[in-house]
Protein backbone atom coordinates (compact mmCIF):
# COMPACT_ATOMS: atom_id res chain seq x y z
CA UNK A 1 0.00 0.00 0.00
CA UNK A 2 2.98 2.31 0.65
CA UNK A 3 4.10 2.18 -3.00
CA UNK A 4 0.61 3.18 -4.16
CA UNK A 5 0.74 6.15 -1.82
CA UNK A 6 4.10 7.24 -3.28
CA UNK A 7 2.78 6.92 -6.84
CA UNK A 8 -0.35 8.89 -5.98
CA UNK A 9 1.74 11.61 -4.34
CA UNK A 10 3.87 11.85 -7.48
CA UNK A 11 0.81 12.35 -9.68
CA UNK A 12 -0.88 14.74 -7.23
CA UNK A 13 2.20 16.94 -6.94
CA UNK A 14 2.99 16.80 -10.65
CA UNK A 15 -0.48 17.97 -11.59
CA UNK A 16 -0.40 20.73 -8.98
CA UNK A 17 2.97 21.84 -10.37
CA UNK A 18 1.35 22.35 -13.77
CA UNK A 19 -1.56 24.34 -12.30
CA UNK A 20 0.59 26.47 -9.98
CA UNK A 21 3.79 26.69 -12.01
CA UNK A 22 2.17 27.56 -15.30
CA UNK A 23 0.42 30.55 -13.77
CA UNK A 24 3.74 31.90 -12.56
CA UNK A 25 5.60 31.02 -15.75
CA UNK A 26 3.06 32.24 -18.28
CA UNK A 27 1.47 35.13 -16.44
CA UNK A 28 4.25 36.61 -14.37
CA UNK A 29 7.38 35.74 -16.34
CA UNK A 30 6.61 35.19 -20.03
CA UNK A 31 3.75 37.57 -20.85
CA UNK A 32 5.42 40.77 -19.62
CA UNK A 33 8.60 39.99 -21.56
CA UNK A 34 6.75 39.00 -24.73
CA UNK A 35 4.65 42.17 -24.67
CA UNK A 36 7.75 44.26 -24.01
CA UNK A 37 9.83 42.76 -26.83
CA UNK A 38 7.23 42.27 -29.57
CA UNK A 39 4.68 44.61 -31.05
CA UNK A 40 1.34 44.33 -29.27
CA UNK A 41 -0.43 42.51 -32.12
CA UNK A 42 2.41 39.99 -32.54
CA UNK A 43 2.66 39.46 -28.79
CA UNK A 44 -1.08 38.89 -28.50
CA UNK A 45 -1.00 36.35 -31.35
CA UNK A 46 1.90 34.53 -29.73
CA UNK A 47 0.17 34.43 -26.33
CA UNK A 48 -3.03 33.09 -27.92
CA UNK A 49 -0.97 30.30 -29.51
CA UNK A 50 0.86 29.57 -26.26
CA UNK A 51 -2.38 29.37 -24.29
CA UNK A 52 -3.89 27.04 -26.89
CA UNK A 53 -1.06 24.58 -26.19
CA UNK A 54 -1.19 25.26 -22.48
CA UNK A 55 -4.89 24.34 -22.42
CA UNK A 56 -4.04 20.84 -23.62
CA UNK A 57 -1.50 20.38 -20.83
CA UNK A 58 -3.84 21.88 -18.25
CA UNK A 59 -6.57 19.49 -19.35
CA UNK A 60 -4.30 16.48 -18.80
CA UNK A 61 -3.04 17.85 -15.46
CA UNK A 62 -6.55 18.47 -14.15
CA UNK A 63 -7.71 14.98 -15.12
CA UNK A 64 -4.68 13.51 -13.32
CA UNK A 65 -5.38 15.82 -10.37
CA UNK A 66 -8.98 14.62 -10.11
CA UNK A 67 -8.15 10.95 -10.46
CA UNK A 68 -5.16 10.89 -8.11
CA UNK A 69 -6.83 12.90 -5.36
CA UNK A 70 -10.05 10.87 -5.70
CA UNK A 71 -8.17 7.61 -5.31
CA UNK A 72 -6.21 8.98 -2.37
CA UNK A 73 -9.14 10.52 -0.51
CA UNK A 74 -11.62 7.69 -1.15
CA UNK A 75 -9.56 4.50 -1.28
CA UNK A 76 -6.42 5.27 0.72
CA UNK A 77 -7.92 7.49 3.42
CA UNK A 78 -11.24 5.62 3.29
CA UNK A 79 -13.31 8.76 3.73
CA UNK A 80 -11.94 9.31 7.26
CA UNK A 81 -11.94 13.00 6.61
CA UNK A 82 -11.05 15.94 8.76
CA UNK A 83 -10.78 19.61 7.89
CA UNK A 84 -7.61 19.22 5.72
CA UNK A 85 -9.22 16.47 3.62
CA UNK A 86 -12.38 18.53 3.12
CA UNK A 87 -10.35 21.60 2.12
CA UNK A 88 -8.30 19.46 -0.28
CA UNK A 89 -11.37 17.84 -1.84
CA UNK A 90 -13.16 21.17 -2.29
CA UNK A 91 -10.01 22.77 -3.69
CA UNK A 92 -9.47 19.99 -6.22
CA UNK A 93 -13.10 20.19 -7.34
CA UNK A 94 -12.90 23.97 -7.62
CA UNK A 95 -9.65 23.87 -9.60
CA UNK A 96 -11.15 21.24 -11.90
CA UNK A 97 -14.40 23.08 -12.55
CA UNK A 98 -12.67 26.40 -13.17
CA UNK A 99 -9.98 24.83 -15.37
CA UNK A 100 -12.53 22.97 -17.49
CA UNK A 101 -14.50 26.22 -17.81
CA UNK A 102 -11.32 27.96 -18.97
CA UNK A 103 -10.40 25.22 -21.43
CA UNK A 104 -13.79 24.42 -22.95
CA UNK A 105 -15.71 27.70 -22.67
CA UNK A 106 -13.59 30.76 -22.05
CA UNK A 107 -10.51 29.96 -24.18
CA UNK A 108 -12.56 29.28 -27.34
CA UNK A 109 -14.43 32.55 -26.74
CA UNK A 110 -11.13 34.39 -26.27
CA UNK A 111 -9.68 32.89 -29.46
CA UNK A 112 -12.80 33.83 -31.41
CA UNK A 113 -12.86 37.34 -29.96
CA UNK A 114 -9.18 37.77 -30.79
CA UNK A 115 -9.65 36.48 -34.35
CA UNK A 116 -12.63 38.76 -34.94
CA UNK A 117 -11.08 41.68 -33.06
CA UNK A 118 -14.23 41.77 -30.97
CA UNK A 119 -14.78 44.41 -28.33
CA UNK A 120 -15.29 41.83 -25.60
CA UNK A 121 -11.74 40.44 -25.94
CA UNK A 122 -10.40 42.55 -23.08
CA UNK A 123 -13.28 41.54 -20.78
CA UNK A 124 -12.81 37.85 -21.61
CA UNK A 125 -9.06 38.17 -21.10
CA UNK A 126 -9.54 39.82 -17.70
CA UNK A 127 -11.94 37.06 -16.65
CA UNK A 128 -9.42 34.43 -17.72
CA UNK A 129 -6.66 36.20 -15.83
CA UNK A 130 -8.74 36.32 -12.64
CA UNK A 131 -9.62 32.63 -12.89
CA UNK A 132 -5.96 31.69 -13.41
CA UNK A 133 -4.94 33.71 -10.35
CA UNK A 134 -7.74 32.16 -8.29
CA UNK A 135 -6.71 28.67 -9.44
CA UNK A 136 -3.15 29.52 -8.41
CA UNK A 137 -4.27 30.46 -4.89
CA UNK A 138 -6.49 27.39 -4.56
CA UNK A 139 -3.59 25.25 -5.84
CA UNK A 140 -1.34 26.61 -3.09
CA UNK A 141 -4.04 25.86 -0.49
CA UNK A 142 -4.48 22.31 -1.85
CA UNK A 143 -0.71 21.83 -1.80
CA UNK A 144 -0.45 22.97 1.82
CA UNK A 145 -3.47 20.93 2.93
CA UNK A 146 -1.98 17.87 1.18
CA UNK A 147 1.03 18.03 3.47
CA UNK A 148 -1.20 18.27 6.53
CA UNK A 149 -3.09 15.10 5.54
Amino acid sequence: MQIISYILNFFKLSSLIVVIGSTITLGALMAPVIFKVLERSEAAKLMVDIFARYDAWLNIAVIILLISYSIDLILIQKLNWGIPQIITALGVVLISVLSFYLIYTLSPEIHEAYSNQAENFKELHNTSEKIHKFNFLIGIIVLISSFII
